[in-house]
């Protein structure tokens, strides 16, 4: 269904931005076909939890399509856990716990959809992902036509994949395998306590701002050049985690994007370190 002046700040974890006249949401894949997207001469954005996403306080000129395709779905073998692209990450830790299944504790703290996980190879505490990934169904705009791709489709890396371009996810199948109730339980636990003391709460927020550089966490470098709780505009650096920016309510995206660039030189100029964002600007930017 198409809806006309959507307020992107209502649809973001940071709570900015300006609007857009051209968002559709649907409820299946059937619903992209007869709607000729890739034929449009504006950017086509999926989004989903909009956990990682910053949209211009002019707002989106684009197409933006946000899917609701929810499941959660465990064969009677319980090896293979069948997802939809929208279900939210926590709820599959959840879920995991009430089915004794072991290596998804932790996505509990984690506000993303499967979606984004599979653009973005999501992890946290040395997993992946990937490392579950068995195949993934996707809707090709170019073709409209759903295809089905295996895990090394993709050439999963940190927090990143590639030959999504003109494609969207639909749903997800993941390897899984039985475990132990009570140290899945405990593991949940741990992993919820871990991030509730190192993290601020997932509001006016993006989660990581960056991707650790090969020389280590975004973070130390962040910290160690100084720029705990630096502000630019009513955003600022966490002083609770230096590679999580905290805005204030009424903020615009621009200061974000401002104090990004100056993090970035600031690192760079002090520690010759290139930091790349793992978050996402969406519209015109200055």
């Amino acid at each position: 269904m198409k809806k006309n002046s959507v307020k992107l700040s209502e649809v973001t974890t940071y709570k900015f931005g300006g609007y857009c006249n051209n968002f559709f949401e649907i409820d299946s894949d059937s619903q992209l076909q007869g709607n000729d997207f890739e034929s449009q001469d504006y950017e086509l954005l999926i989004l989903g939890k909009g956990s990682n996403l910053v949209f211009s306080d002019e707002g989106f000129e684009g197409t933006i399509i946000k899917p609701n395709i929810d499941f959660i779905d465990l064969n009677q073998e319980k090896s293979t856990l069948s997802l939809g692209c929208s279900t939210f990450l926590p709820d599959i830790a959840r879920f995991s716990k009430n089915n004794s299944i072991a290596s998804l504790e932790w996505l509990i703290g984690i506000p993303g959809s499967v979606g984004g996980a599979i653009r973005m190879n999501a992890g946290a505490y040395g997993y992946e992902f990937s490392d579950h990934v068995k195949s993934v169904k996707v809707y090709n705009f170019v073709t409209n036509q759903i295809e089905e791709q295996k895990n090394d489709f993709f050439n999963f890396s940190y927090r990143t994949s590639k030959n999504l371009e003109n494609k969207m996810v639909l749903s997800v199948d993941l390897s899984v395998e039985e475990g132990d109730p009570q140290k899945i339980q405990n593991q949940i636990s741990e992993n919820l306590i871990r991030r509730k003391a190192s993290q601020p709460p997932a509001i006016y927020n993006a989660g990581s701002v960056f991707k650790n550089p090969q020389e280590g966490s975004a973070g130390f470098f962040i910290e160690k050049a100084g720029l705990k709780g630096f502000s630019i505009d009513g955003v600022g650096v966490s002083e609770k985690h230096a590679n999580f920016f905290v805005a204030k309510r009424e903020t615009k995206a621009q200061s974000l994007f401002e104090l990004v660039k100056y993090v970035k030189a600031e690192v760079f100029n002090k520690f010759d370190i290139s930091l790349e964002e793992e978050i996402i600007f969406a519209g015109n930017f200055y």
